[in-house]
C-alpha cells in the first residue's frame, strides 16, 4: 500500500511538472496533417485569439512543407498584387512566387479588422510532397478555417 502511495504521488509530481504544448488557435494540428499530407511539427506564438503565428512543418529543414499562418492587426507585405479570393474574409489575395530555390503559395486578406497571412513554402525536396496544384488547395482550405475562426 505504501508503495502504491508513493509512485501515485511519483506520478502527480512528474505530471505536474510537464506543460501541454500549446495549441494553434485557427488550424488544428489534425487538419495541417491533412493539408500537408504527413505528420508535423508544429510552433505556436499565440498572444490572443485575434493575434500571434503558428507554423506546421512536415519533413526537416532544407526538404520540407512549411505552412506558416500570422493573425494581427499588421499587413502583410506578402501578395500585394496577386489574383483576388472569395470566401476568404475580406480583401482576399492569392499569389505565388519562387524566392531562393523555394516555392511560396500565399493567401492574405483580412476578417474585420484582422489581417491573415497563410504562406505555404516547399523547401527542397518538400516540393515533391505535394503537386503545385495540392499546394494551392491546401493554403486555400486552411486560409479557409482561418477566417472562419475569426469571425
Amino acid at each position: 500500500m505504501l508503495r502504491m502511495c508513493m509512485m501515485c504521488a511519483l506520478f502527480w509530481v512528474l505530471a505536474s511538472g510537464a506543460r501541454a504544448q500549446q495549441a494553434c488557435p485557427w488550424l488544428t494540428e489534425g487538419t495541417a496533417v491533412t493539408l500537408l499530407g504527413g505528420p508535423v511539427t508544429s510552433e505556436v506564438h499565440a498572444v490572443s485569439v485575434g493575434e500571434g503565428s503558428c507554423v506546421f512543418t512536415r519533413g526537416v529543414e532544407r526538404d520540407a512543407l512549411v505552412l506558416r499562418i500570422e493573425v494581427g492587426k499588421v499587413a502583410a507585405a506578402e501578395c500585394a498584387i496577386g489574383e483576388g479570393v472569395r470566401g476568404i474574409g475580406d480583401e482576399a489575395w492569392r499569389c505565388s512566387m519562387d524566392v531562393g530555390g523555394e516555392h511560396r503559395e500565399v493567401i492574405r486578406g483580412r476578417v474585420r479588422a484582422t489581417k491573415i497571412l497563410l504562406m505555404l513554402t516547399a523547401r527542397g525536396g518538400g516540393a515533391k510532397l505535394l503537386s503545385r496544384d495540392a499546394k494551392r488547395s491546401a493554403v486555400e482550405q486552411a486560409a479557409e478555417e482561418v477566417a472562419g475562426t475569426l469571425f
